[in-house]
């Protein structure tokens, strides 16, 4: 079972080449980068680090909650949603060949999704 939590429907391939879609969860987990300043580079380019947080201040509530309610269940986000909850939140992975096709034409592997770990 998989649970979206983007703000878009998902078209997933099977294995076996059937193609379906999965609606929004009406959860959204997304993510964006706070800048932290690090230095200046000689050129006196400013130097900053990029901290992946949550966008939305009640996301690790949400995120427990599908958790506790969808227990073994696959929740499914952005690359950026599953980089700032690592192990919690995978990342889609596209089917060969659609990997580099506009967004409404886009498959996903529903067998293999990307985790990222800290």
């Amino acid at each position: 079972m998989i649970i979206n939590v983007t703000k878009h429907s998902i078209r997933f391939q099977s294995a076996a080449g059937e193609v379906y879609e999965i609606a929004p969860s009406g959860v959204v987990i997304d993510a964006w980068f706070q800048e932290e300043v690090v230095g200046n580079h000689s050129s006196g380019a400013q130097l900053v680090r990029a901290r992946i947080v949550p966008m939305m201040p009640t996301a690790e509530e949400q995120l427990a909650a599908l958790e506790a309610e969808h227990p073994g269940e696959l929740i499914v986000g952005s690359l950026i949603a599953a980089q700032a909850f690592p192990g919690r939140v995978v990342a889609l992975v596209a089917v060969e060949g659609f990997e580099r096709v506009p967004s409404d034409q886009k498959r996903m592997r529903d067998d293999k999704f990307l985790t990222v770990s800290h």
